[in-house]
């Protein structure tokens, strides 16, 4: 019988890939180890911030008394200093006046709202002074109700939403004033914690 390099060839390669597959089987008598991480004990401390409530509720009520003295000397620029710069839709005015709702939204639409409204009535909408302040655990976001300097289409309270900004000062977010007890929707009110 006469075997052909070829076919010698082929029955070496599978001896080989056999002989390869056997010498890599696993040992059964082997059991592959596992290295447990060693658990350092870490002691986490949680910080719990006080929250000076009243004193919160003071830098909220001086933020909303220079936006309304700079309303009052009609100066827009200076006014707008006293809202959260953010171009998005979270940033707005809602009027409930002269049988309408009025939205303005993003920064630079509040700006030019308020500039619009002096040009052609001669006066902003302005909240006056605050009457109930909630402020949120972390002393972060807060809302504020109130009555308005002097009605405004009909419109004579408003609940505002004020957030802290990177530096920590107080600004405004958004204002909806209104006119009967149950007209906002805008704003959800927050509950000063106990």
């Amino acid at each position: 019988m006469k075997i052909n390099l070829h076919s010698r060839l082929v029955v070496m390669t599978i001896c080989c890939c056999f002989m390869f597959i056997i010498g890599c089987g696993t040992d059964d008598n082997k059991q592959p180890s596992i290295t447990k991480p060693k658990l350092e004990k870490t002691t986490e401390e949680i910080a719990q911030v006080e929250v000076d409530f009243a004193a919160e509720a003071e830098k909220i009520s001086q933020t909303l008394s220079a936006h309304a003295t700079a309303h009052a000397s009609r100066d827009i620029d200076e006014a707008m200093k006293y809202w959260l710069r953010l171009e998005k839709p979270d940033v707005f005015m809602g009027r409930h006046g002269w049988g309408a709702l009025m939205m303005s939204e993003k920064w630079s639409g509040v700006k030019e709202s308020f500039e619009e409204t002096l040009k052609e009535i001669g006066r902003n909408p302005i909240p006056g002074l605050a009457e109930k302040i909630g402020i949120d655990s972390r002393a972060k976001n807060a809302t504020v109700r109130g009555e308005m300097v002097q009605a405004w289409g009909g419109a004579a309270n408003y609940l505002a939403t004020l957030r802290k900004d990177k530096s920590g000062e107080w600004k405004i977010r958004a204002i909806d004033f209104y006119q009967g007890k149950e007209d906002h929707k805008l704003i959800k009110e927050i509950k000063t914690p106990a």
